[in-house]
């Protein structure tokens, strides 16, 4: 877990971070989100000290960061930036193994760590260890900074803008295998967007800060649901508000007793993705079913607007 108590930096006399305090749970993903210059980066160069706080504390599993020298925290703690920072001149396995090497890792150890990684990411260890970072697609190289950021087994990951440099429909994948990745192996992650879509799609709970200041902290459905007046309500938008409550819901958690003709809906499927199939073929009810097994509820067009609020 990770406490941030009472945090201020000032460059200057301008705090580009004052007086934040926030929660951040075990094995959780929380999103920073907010404008250039809201302070988010800064919040998170504190987390490993890249940046040395002005006042207040933070402390991961219940030790004060500022005990810890830099060197020794920074190598316990992932970090991943946009771009990825892959030495260009290093193969995929050297890279892999920057902090493996760097806390005295013998050579079997490390390869053992490379291999399990690269299969992890589904990269070749045969074929791609031995490859320069020219040599890879964007989503690879930012599976590869994933990967290194990961090597020494931290259990915090800090990551700021990771899918920034990557195409729509590759950033859309890598979200996916970071949703998946992080359910698998239940490290941390305290992640930097501007992309209020993004801090949906990933956070267990949103951030929200502008000019140095924490307006909202609280899970995405709160967030869509009750959005904090001024900027946050802004940020949040109001004309597709409902639709993106309904892509945090899924159709099993509604899902009633009954039967329904059609094609079914898998119950990990979204209430989003339901509603479009409804609309699609024009019939308000269809049979939902469990994974492996045979439909035996239906999900409602009228349970899929009322949990939007798109009802009376």
């Amino acid at each position: 877990m990770i406490e941030i108590d009472g945090v201020s930096r000032y460059f200057g006399a301008s705090p580009a971070v004052e007086n934040l305090s926030l929660f951040v749970e075990r094995g959780s993903i929380v999103t920073l989100v907010g404008t250039s210059g809201s302070g988010k980066s800064t919040l998170l160069r504190m987390i490993n000290r890249l940046i040395e706080p002005t006042s207040g504390s933070i402390r991961i599993d219940g030790r004060d960061t500022k005990t810890v020298p830099g060197e020794k925290l920074r190598r316990g703690i992932g970090y991943v930036i946009q771009g990825y920072g892959l030495f260009p001149h290093w193969t995929v396995a050297r890279n892999i193994a920057t902090v493996p090497n760097l806390l005295g890792w013998d050579a079997t150890r490390i390869e053992r760590r490379v291999r399990e990684l690269l299969l992890l990411f589904g990269l070749d260890a045969a074929f791609d260890a031995g490859k320069f970072p020219h040599e890879l697609s964007g989503g690879q190289q930012q599976r590869v900074g994933v990967a290194r950021a990961l090597a020494a087994e931290p259990s915090v990951l800090l990551m700021d803008e990771p899918f920034g440099a990557l195409d729509p429909i590759i950033r859309a994948k890598a979200r996916e295998d970071l949703l998946a990745l992080q359910r698998r192996l239940g490290v941390t992650i305290v992640l930097v967007t501007h992309d209020m879509e993004e801090a949906i799609k990933l956070g267990d709970r949103i951030a929200i800060m502008d000019r140095g200041r924490l307006l909202q902290y609280a899970t995405p459905a709160e967030v869509l649901a009750r959005p904090a007046p001024g900027f946050v309500e802004r940020l949040v938008g109001d004309s597709d508000r409902p639709f993106r409550l309904l892509s945090l819901t899924k159709v099993g958690e509604v899902a009633e007793p009954g039967e329904a003709d059609g094609p079914s809906m898998a119950e990990d499927a979204s209430l989003r993705d339901a509603l479009s199939e409804l609309i699609a073929r024009g019939v308000d009810r269809l049979p939902v079913v469990a994974a492996g097994g045979a439909p035996r509820r239906r999900i409602a067009l009228s349970a899929i607007l009322a949990r939007a609020r798109l009802t009376p």
